[in-house]
């Protein structure tokens, strides 16, 4: 028996699966296909790790899914793997994309030049912590994601301050390197980057995590004008007020055991 032939032929069906969804299915912007990811520790005999096994997830534009589960379920490494920071074990990834010849762009495939085009635009990220940059400012921080999309210097910046403003971010930090910024200062400068370009997918790992009742709320209210526009969202929100105002549908995770993982998908309530 040719193995593999087998793994050749199941992972072409794959591609051929996902190719008529996106082309039957417009508002589709993102199919994850029993998506697996082990961490090999080399340094310990390659000792295996299974972080995430056999997750799937569909998501459309307008929808917010939240990811549920006990630590160690998971679900920081799923959007790592969503976002192309992880590459996956295993499954399938796959997202809308106009750019690439059949409208959309396997991630578990994808070459490095491609990863990145679709980072700038179609796939924003929030993680949990802020990448300090020395020297630079908050607000070009901020700016950096449109002015690499070929938007007008100026207007970035101007844009910038907009959400900077909403976001609570003193005017007076505008103009400094956030590596002195609080914690929650921080974390706002590092959604407002992840928002500005008004991304049409939005992966968003604990943004709240640091912020108090009066910016939680802020947030939510930006992921809201999102998804209106049309955004289709992945989001880990540990504060259950945040999760519920924002969640359409909720994914639950479990921690893998014995080469399982169960994943349950449940419309919000």
């Amino acid at each position: 028996m040719n193995f593999t032939s087998l793994t050749a032929e199941s992972s072409a069906a794959r591609v051929a699966r996902g190719t008529r969804a996106f082309v039957e299915r417009p508002a589709l912007m993102l199919r994850a296909e029993d998506v697996r990811k082990t961490f090999t520790l080399h340094g310990q005999g390659g000792i295996g790790i299974e972080a995430l096994a056999g997750v799937s997830l569909d998501v459309e534009r307008g929808e917010c899914i939240v990811l549920v589960g006990p630590s160690g379920a998971g679900k920081s490494t799923f959007l790592r793997c969503l976002y192309g920071n992880y590459l996956a074990s295993g499954g399938s990834i796959a997202i809308r994309d106009e750019g690439a010849p059949l409208e959309h762009l396997e991630i578990t495939g994808a070459a490095p030049h491609d990863i990145l085009r679709l980072r700038r635009n179609v796939v924003g990220y929030v993680s949990q912590f802020l990448r300090v940059i020395p020297r630079v400012s908050a607000l070009d921080i901020v700016a950096a994601p449109l002015v690499s999309r070929g938007v007008d210097e100026d207007e970035a910046r101007e844009r910038a301050q907009t959400l900077l403003a909403r976001l609570n971010v003193p005017q007076r930090l505008w103009p400094l390197a956030p590596a002195t910024f609080s914690g929650g200062e921080q974390q706002r400068v590092n959604i407002a980057r992840g928002l500005i370009a008004q991304h049409r997918v939005l992966l968003l790992d604990e943004p709240t995590a640091s912020l108090d009742a009066q910016n939680r709320e802020v947030v939510a209210s930006l992921i809201g004008e999102a998804r209106e526009r049309g955004a289709a969202i992945v989001g880990v929100f540990h504060d259950e007020d945040t999760r519920e105002r924002v969640a359409t549908r909720v994914l639950e995770l479990t921690a893998p055991r014995a080469g399982a993982h169960e994943a349950q998908l449940t419309a919000a309530a």
